[in-house]
């Protein structure tokens, strides 16, 4: 917990990894609304290529059109399981797993993932992802199932 002194009273800042476990418990209480207080209004959010909603995504609206809805859209299951948190100076490292449930397979899927936040002033500026893709597009039906 970190106070910050401001107009001769303190008030209470979140710390990095504060920050990311309070967006991760809004996205799954799907409160929208409370994740815009957390991003920056000029947010870069990087979703690996081949994967649902990949590519750069600027901006809070773009990111919960063209990433946000499109899974809870298209998943009847989407879940993002946290098992490690690593401080970086300037945000943070989250490592864990999907689990997911595609609407239009009935397939499910679980792949390990890394990604990256930045935080600036409390809010998050940029989001790099890293996962293995090839196992959400066999659920997605995209990819022929290894055997």
């Amino acid at each position: 917990m970190r106070l910050r002194y401001c107009r001769r009273r303190y008030r209470y800042t979140m710390t990095n990894i504060e920050t990311i476990k309070k967006m991760y418990e809004l996205f799954a209480s799907k409160d929208n609304n409370a994740i815009r207080e957390i991003f920056d209004p000029n947010i870069r959010w990087n979703q690996m290529k081949g994967f649902p909603g990949g590519g750069q995504h600027v901006g809070p609206d773009a990111v919960f059109e063209n990433v946000f809805n499109r899974f809870r859209d298209n998943w009847t299951v989407w879940a993002a399981t946290i098992t490690r948190y690593i401080d970086s100076g300037d945000g943070v490292f989250v490592i864990g797993y999907y689990e997911g449930t595609y609407k239009n397979t009935g397939k499910t899927m679980k792949a390990d993932f890394a990604c990256e936040y930045k935080i600036l002033n409390g809010k998050i500026i940029e989001f790099n992802q890293y996962t293995d893709t090839f196992l959400i597009g066999e659920a997605m039906g995209l990819i022929r199932e290894s055997k």
